[in-house]
């Protein structure tokens, strides 16, 4: 038998570019349906989907920190998040300066008596991972309970205004993420920034603002929210989530790291898919807290302003 027979026919670049694409979309659409019907259940199943999510995220971020031989406290940092998920979950926002601080405390002390010796960089490590997997991501569980009693596990979506406004986000970023990425591919030439993302351009980005804007517009007309807030809401989300797509990628390139785990099957780990997520999250929550709804914060600047406006038309 001749040998050049069993040998494997090549696939051309063409097809091999198709197969993955279409390995991209059976990803994406899986997680769709995933975080859709957690989002829609909400209550303790969304939080232990954040739960999930925090420590998965933290062993891909760990990895990375591996790469860099760098040891953060893995007890500080899942004690930490484990507490602060428990805190978003039952509404005690209050909770989180505290826990923060009994954190940072703890990971000094823990880190102090160490063996082997720790280092500046796994103190360091210690706290981007509180903050960056663990105290950020935990903003969607205050988003998703937005009009729901702290504790409430029933469901009722259709009429949990959190529901809407995790649509909301989750449509903007994943638009803009398509948006940018086909922009990119038909008119990209100007890079974005080369120092951390070699591939990305600023065709793409803008192209990723003007169809994310667009598409939380258009939602957003359903939804009930003013164009205002529609416009200024979308365009923060997503700069946000651009912002944290080269966080993450700045993480990658410093370590040497092409992909933050293999969880997508060739298409990275979850970080490579989570990070437009974690900035965005956290603007989300607050813009709508703080400007939407004219809770939190906004109770105490108010009367401040009445104050100066008082003040000057004396």
């Amino acid at each position: 038998m001749d040998s050049t027979s069993s040998q494997p026919t090549p696939v051309s670049p063409g097809i091999q570019r198709l197969m993955s694409q279409s390995n991209r979309i059976r990803i994406g659409l899986f997680a769709f349906f995933v975080l859709f019907s957690v989002t829609w259940l909400g209550g303790w199943v969304f939080s232990l989907f954040v739960g999930l999510i925090f420590l998965m995220s933290f062993q891909e971020l760990n990895g990375i920190f591996r790469a860099k031989n760098i040891q953060p406290s893995q007890v500080i940092v899942l004690t930490t998040g484990i507490l602060m998920l428990l805190a978003a979950s039952f509404g005690r926002t209050h909770f989180f300066l505290p826990i923060l601080t009994l954190g940072i405390l703890a990971g000094f002390i823990r880190l102090l008596f160490r063996h082997p010796r720790a280092s500046i960089h796994d103190i360091g490590a210690t706290f981007l991972a509180i903050f960056y997997v663990g105290f950020l991501p935990m903003h969607f569980i205050l988003l998703r309970n937005l009009g729901t009693p702290p504790g409430d596990i029933s469901f009722n979506p259709i009429k949990d205004a959190g529901f809407g406004y995790m649509l909301l986000t989750f449509l903007v970023i994943t638009s803009s993420d398509v948006g940018s990425y086909y922009a990119g591919k038909l008119f990209g030439k100007t890079l974005l920034y080369p120092e951390v993302s070699p591939k990305k351009t600023r065709e793409g980005a803008f192209g990723g603002l003007l169809f994310g804007c667009f598409m939380g517009i258009l939602f957003t007309q359903f939804q009930g929210l003013a164009l205002p807030h529609a416009v200024i809401l979308s365009l923060l989300v997503i700069i946000a989530a651009q912002l944290g797509d080269l966080f993450e990628s700045l993480l990658k390139r410093d370590a040497g790291v092409k992909d933050s785990g293999k969880l997508l099957l060739g298409h990275g780990g979850l970080l490579d898919r989570m990070d437009s997520f974690i900035f965005s999250g956290v603007v989300s929550y607050y813009y709508i807290y703080w400007v939407i709804l004219a809770q939190g914060m906004a109770q105490d600047i108010q009367p401040f302003l009445h104050s100066l406006n008082g003040l000057f038309n004396r």
